[in-house]
């Protein structure tokens, strides 16, 4: 027997949950009407590529750039050049008269394409001195010849290790910047370039392993990130793309590394984007950037942190990635593999610690320098150079 009271009571229950369900619901909509946008979030709304999807993407806004640069030497009758058996040996020896000869030395790099028009992004090693740089331009159909282009530099900066060239292109395909500030350790990274020279648009895929790395290049700091995906020589000027295919680092990469597997380095997008503007829309600010002096040893070095040296049974301190010829470090004795603990009685845990301490060096003083080489710790003897002019557009 229908039961009416019942009925009623039903009705209001169902009622009730009715406008409890849209009450909560407004308030819900409410919420994502005022809540406020997150980069991550909508970063997240994107659909991640695979590696193949990102090389497609991603390839042709990669060049490769190759430089010549004329090299003159003193040579004698012995057709030794000067200074080869070391510092100023040979001169003049046994009556020999001297002579110059000239050859062309070439290297390789990559490079980013920034617009249509050819503004072209690459490192400052690797163009630096060049007197003649071409760039060849990979077709978008991926079978037609590489266009070739003879580039001019537009600006450079020796402390940030960046320069821009400019070719006379049209239709290049720009990359596109990401957010190098939003990266997490762990996740998909991917290297294009141009290692050894010979294989352009070659691409290596890995993860990012570190943010913030420390790592100093010719007494220059960088605050790097870290990938294991494969750099080589020839790497360098190259990009580092995301998962969504977004540059977000510059890849650095040197003919003399670490003799560790998995460790390459970038310069953060984040870093150098504002510069790169500069660069491009008033180039000549750029280049006449007050000059500062600065004592360079001549050393390529990488920090050695707690973590690396449980890791690598190797000392806290800074390791040379390579020594410069003819350098201070060079007629110290210093080498490739040397880790520097220890430098004018002070200790030596980190980049900047060295740096610091050599700050307050005199130009002409014989400094005490510990080293551990190869497990054994030995003391040399460093004079301090004269100092280096350098570029200084940042004031990091």
């Amino acid at each position: 027997m229908f039961n009416s009271k019942h009925f009623r009571k039903l009705l209001a229950l169902t009622t009730a949950l009715a406008l409890t369900a849209t009450v909560g619901l407004s308030v819900m909509a409410q919420a994502e009407t005022t809540k406020h946008f997150s980069v991550i979030e909508a970063a997240s709304d994107q659909d991640s590529l695979s590696v193949t999807e990102i090389a497609k993407k991603c390839r042709t806004s990669i060049v490769a750039i190759e430089t010549e640069t004329k090299v003159v030497y003193n040579t004698y009758d012995n057709g030794y050049p000067f200074g080869m058996f070391g510092y100023g040996y040979g001169y003049g020896y046994g009556g020999r008269s001297n002579r110059q000869q000239e050859y062309t030395e070439t290297a390789a790099g990559s490079g980013i394409v920034l617009s249509e028009d050819g503004y072209i992004l690459t490192n400052n090693h690797v163009i630096s001195g060049a007197d003649k740089i071409t760039v060849y331009v990979m077709p978008e159909d991926g079978e037609t010849e590489e266009e070739t282009y003879e580039a001019t530099l537009v600006a450079s900066s020796e402390s940030n290790d960046i320069a821009v060239l400019k070719i006379d292109a049209k239709g290049l395909t720009p990359a596109t910047f990401g957010d190098s500030d939003q990266l997490e350790i762990g996740e998909l990274a991917v290297a294009i370039g141009n290692p050894m020279g010979s294989v352009h648009g070659s691409v290596t895929a890995g993860i990012i392993s570190a943010t913030e790395r420390e790592l100093t290049i010719d007494d220059v700091t960088i605050s790097a990130i870290q990938t294991d995906a494969a750099i080589n020589p020839g790497n360098s000027g190259g990009g580092l793309f995301d998962s969504y295919g977004n540059l977000i680092g510059i890849v650095y990469a040197k003919s003399s590394s670490v003799s560790i597997e998995g460790i390459g380095y970038a310069i953060p997008v984040n870093d150098v984007k504002d510069l790169i503007d500069q660069m491009i829309n008033d180039p000549d600010s750029v280049q006449a950037q007050t000059k500062g002096s600065q004592i360079m040893l001549g050393i390529t070095i990488v920090d050695i942190t707690e973590a690396m040296s449980k890791q690598y049974s190797m000392p806290v301190g800074v390791y040379v990635r390579e020594v410069s010829e003819m350098s201070a470090a060079e007629r110290a004795g210093l080498t490739k593999g040397d880790i520097i603990v220890e430098f004018d009685g002070e200790t030596v845990t980190c980049a900047d610690d060295l740096n610091a301490i050599k700050a307050k060096q005199t130009p002409g003083d014989t400094v005490e320098m510990k080293i551990d080489r190869n497990g054994k710790e030995m003391t040399i003897e460093i004079v301090i150079p004269q100092p280096t002019e350098v570029e200084t557009t940042s004031d990091k």
